[in-house]
């Protein structure tokens, strides 16, 4: 059985996903003084938009991509 996708996606939703996770921990540890409270935000935000800013990358790539006519 063939993948779906190809490697490509995998590795630009690992990269997304941390990137996401990295800037939102930046965000939650100037509002929440206790680590615990900056990990469950910080997890929960970025399960939430990781998908979100997948779909426009993938979205503006095939824009990109599509025969102009």
């Amino acid at each position: 059985m063939k993948p779906a996708f190809g490697i490509g996606f995998y590795v630009a939703s690992l990269v997304v996903s941390g990137l996401l996770f990295f800037g939102w921990r930046r965000v939650f540890r100037r509002v929440f003084r206790t680590e615990s409270w900056v990990v469950l935000a910080t997890a929960m935000a970025a399960i939430i938009t990781t998908p979100l800013v997948l779909l426009a990358l993938f979205w503006l790539l095939h824009m990109l991509q599509a025969p102009k006519s």
